[in-house]
């Protein structure tokens, strides 16, 4: 099949044929379908001004398994032909607070959508002393590989950031829950903010 031009409506639009316009798409037929050549050309011909670097946003099989996804136009040639690709959605930041960073504890986030975890920040806001203290991310009970920061006691100080990029064992449904645990190695009562990325699947 391909897209209809009433399937399509735009969120934002430039008019100086340089700035990416970004598009919303909603359609029964699966992702596969819509990224491949053409799916887009009766918006195109209709008049739809799509140009290199369009985003779209598309959810598709909306009368099945609906599957949210962002794409990115590749090519345009004339009113006869265009190209999509699939890129990666953009990502949401959820933060939580671990109220003392040196007293062994943990708090809780959850999923907000099917997808993984891709980066883990924390913010310390006061001096520790002692040790270090480690700060990570699990999953079920599982430690989410790369989810773990250390946070240095030496020269600690408010506004210390750590971070790190989350790698495997990070994917989850929405309502998944996650755990942020501190091991409470270090002294002083701090509290941590921990931020956590979550991307779309």
């Amino acid at each position: 099949m391909a897209n209809a031009y009433s399937d399509m409506v735009e969120a934002s639009t430039s008019y100086d044929n340089t700035t990416p316009n970004r598009y919303i798409c909603k359609t029964a037929d699966a992702l596969a379908t819509v990224v491949a050549a053409d799916y887009f050309l009766p918006s195109l011909s209709a008049g739809r001004p799509l140009k290199v670097n369009d985003i779209i946003d598309v959810v598709s099989d909306t009368g099945g398994n609906p599957v949210a996804s962002k794409l990115r136009v590749t090519s345009v040639t004339s009113n006869t032909a265009i190209s999509v690709e699939q890129v990666e959605a953009d990502s949401v930041w959820i933060t939580a607070e671990l109220t003392d960073v040196s007293t062994a504890s943990s708090t809780w986030l959850a999923f907000p959508f099917d997808g993984y975890i891709r980066g883990f920040k924390t913010i310390l806001h006061g001096a520790i002393a002692t040790a270090d203290a480690a700060v990570g991310l699990e999953i079920g009970g599982t430690d989410v590989t790369g989810g773990q920061v250390t946070i240095a006691n030496s020269g600690s100080a408010a506004g210390d950031v750590d971070s790190t990029t989350c790698t495997a064992a990070n994917t989850g449904t929405a309502g998944t829950a996650v755990e942020i645990d501190t091991d409470g190695a270090s002294t002083n009562t701090i509290s941590v903010t921990c931020m956590v990325e979550f991307v779309p699947a």
